[in-house]
């Protein structure tokens, strides 16, 4: 590895020491939280123990630890839900499986009317017409409108707010465990520390088989020893399944990003001339939010592109979505102000008139660059890490092969010069590489890995969650790549009084009150109108909420 590469990875590694610290504590934190976990259940507190549980998996997935799954914790979750499930075991549904999975019910945790889960969800409904779908929210703030709503009912399906149940975590697990059993296959959207999916399906084989979609693959994640197969995104993702997760190998499979190839509206040239750009020019576009242009050693994301865009003085570079960016004013002016970063919005004209697209960095942005590629333009990326950090990087069905992939900035910046000045190669990428995301993306071509997952589901036993447990081993973090790689790049540490007030809500009474104290005594709500509403219990307020 040379260059650019070489210089970011000594930067990680001169910084290593910090980085180890700040996961050895963030570990600790997880331990503790897992161990409060333990002691409320040991006392038969099943719910607070639930929600405890419910943090440590929080912490686990946002400040990273070394961890992408754990033992203890899916063995707890396992004990609770085995536990609240009593003598009133459901029949038998995963032994008897029907010859074709009819009616699919997809677990979400909270689906915002704006964002990708939802329109995820609602491609993947309106691209499944043979089958009945219906939808469970476990943590739904509001009620679920527009699109997703409409693709549900005319799927046949219902909507179901498990949340709205009385009785806390365990209320909601006993609601989504009846609406289970009305379906034939349970696909999990869950947040990484949803702890219902995994208390409701302590017993698959009392379920229907739980598939679950590994949409956070670089993160911690709850669920492994519940679910019947698990479909990663891209081969990274396959690969931490089974490595970290515990993830039977018959039971990780590729299941692509799903997505809906916009038809253009407008020629190339005329979206220019809409936009006021001249004809000749090469309009470069990124379509991220502000989060993923995060500068990195000093060097901001304009800062990277000024030498190319000196020397090519035709060409410009538009990130849509990045919002005001005063660090990068300078690197704008030393071009002529041909840097520039959009407030969010409808991408669409500058997409219809891009000629390149490029990455965002370093978070990358597969939905955006499919996007990208549906309208035929070359896409080119940067991956400046060791290989064995490649789920930081872009590897998913579709863009890998087309996709051009600097592993310096300047074989990154030497893509983007030979796009510039090849109008042929610019052309012949963009086909190849909008051909490969419509095999692998779109329908039909997504349909056949959906399919064969589900013939996956049908074909294996019920998981056994035990295998799962000796799978995972132990939670002895990792402290090398590409964990620490992930803690320098996405990991972040709230304050644990602003975690637990967002969660009070979810406690029993006696331990809501408990955890209210603390928050108010460290000054954690902003008015005693805020102090009030989070003394009521979680259904309660969505109820009032919903009226």
């Amino acid at each position: 590895m040379s260059g650019n590469s070489s210089t970011n990875q000594t930067g990680l590694l001169e910084n290593l020491p910090e980085l180890r610290a700040t996961m050895e504590e963030n570990h600790r934190e997880f331990e503790a939280l897992s161990a409060q976990a333990e002691s409320l259940y040991a006392k038969g507190n099943l719910n607070a123990s639930a929600v405890y549980a419910l943090l440590a998996a929080w912490i686990a997935a946002h400040s990273h630890c070394g961890l992408f799954a754990s033992a203890r914790l899916e063995r707890l979750l396992t004990a609770i839900g085995r536990q609240a499930q009593g003598d009133e075991g459901p029949p038998g549904r995963n032994a008897d499986r029907p010859e074709r999975f009819e009616r699919v019910l997809h677990v979400a945790s909270d689906v915002r009317n704006l964002g990708g889960l939802a329109n995820m969800l609602r491609r993947w409904i309106e691209s499944d017409p043979s089958r009945t779908h219906s939808l469970a929210i476990t943590h739904q703030s509001g009620l679920v409108l527009e699109g997703l709503t409409e693709a549900v009912a005319k799927a046949g399906g219902d909507i179901v707010y498990v949340n709205r149940e009385a009785g806390g975590i365990i209320g909601s697990a006993r609601a989504l465990r009846c609406a289970a059993l009305q379906n034939d296959v349970i696909v999990l959207h869950t947040a990484n520390s949803d702890v219902i999916p995994s208390i409701a399906f302590a017993q698959p084989d009392l379920f229907p088989p739980v598939f679950f979609l590994n949409h956070s693959d670089h993160m911690f994640w709850l669920g492994s020893a519940v679910s019947h197969i698990v479909g990663s995104m891209r081969q990274a993702a396959l690969d931490i399944a089974t490595q970290r997760r515990g993830i039977a190998p018959e039971r990780s499979i590729l299941v692509p990003i799903l997505a809906t190839p916009p038809a253009r509206s407008t020629e190339r040239a005329k979206a220019k001339e809409k936009l006021g750009l001249a004809p000749d020019e090469i309009l470069m576009i990124s379509v991220a939010r502000a989060q993923k242009f995060r500068t990195l050693e000093g060097l901001t994301y304009a800062d990277v592109h000024v030498p190319l865009l000196q020397a090519r003085p035709n060409a410009r570079l538009v990130v849509v979505g990045g919002g005001a960016r005063p660090d990068w004013d300078d690197a704008s002016a030393q071009v002529g102000g041909r840097i520039m970063s959009l407030d969010p919005q409808d991408p669409k004209p500058w997409l219809e008139a891009a000629d390149i697209y490029v990455d965002s960095f370093p978070f990358c942005s597969a939905t955006s660059m499919m996007e990208a590629a549906s309208y035929s333009i070359p896409c080119v990326s940067r991956f400046l890490w060791p290989d064995a950090a490649r789920i930081s990087g872009m590897d998913h069905p579709g863009l890998a092969g087309p996709l051009l992939e600097g592993r310096t900035n300047e074989e990154y910046l030497d893509h983007i010069r030979s796009l510039i000045d090849a109008p042929d190669k610019r052309a012949r990428s963009g086909a190849a590489i909008r051909q490969s995301v419509i095999a692998s993306n779109a329908t039909p071509g997504w349909n056949r890995y959906m399919e064969d997952a589900m013939n996956a589901v049908m074909r294996l036993p019920p998981v056994e969650p035990d295998h799962v447990y000796r799978n995972l081993l132990s939670d002895v973090p990792n402290m090398g790549e590409p964990d620490v790689r992930l803690q320098s790049l996405y990991g972040f540490s709230p304050p644990f009084i602003d975690l637990l007030r967002g969660h009070l809500t979810l406690l029993p009474l006696g331990e809501r009150l408990r955890a209210w104290r603390r928050v108010y005594r460290a000054g954690g709500f902003k008015s005693a109108g805020t102090a009030l509403k989070h003394l009521a219990p979680e259904w309660a307020i969505r109820r009032i909420k919903d009226r």
